[in-house]
C-alpha cells in the first residue's frame, strides 16, 4: 500500500516563521498590545491575524514582510 504524506495544516508556516523569530505568546502579546491568551489564540490559528496585526509584527517584531507573504502564499 502506498504511503500517503500527511497534509500540512493551513497557515502552519506562519506560526513556524514567528516562532523562529522568537515570537512566542508573551512576546507577541507585547507587540500586538493584547493579552497573552489572545496572542496564543492567534498563534494557534494564524489565519485570524488581521492585516494591522501582521504590520505590527513586521515593524515591531522585525519580521520581514516578504517572509510573511511567502509563508502565507504557500
Amino acid at each position: 500500500m502506498p504511503r500517503i504524506r500527511p497534509e500540512e495544516i493551513p497557515f502552519e508556516r506562519v506560526k513556524r516563521l514567528f516562532m523562529g523569530y522568537g515570537l512566542n505568546s508573551p512576546a507577541l502579546a507585547q507587540i500586538l498590545g493584547c493579552s497573552v491568551p489572545t496572542a496564543r489564540a492567534r498563534l494557534n490559528r494564524p489565519e485570524l491575524f488581521t492585516l494591522g496585526e501582521l504590520d505590527l509584527v513586521c515593524r515591531k517584531g522585525h519580521v520581514p514582510m516578504d517572509e510573511i507573504r511567502a509563508a502565507i502564499m504557500k
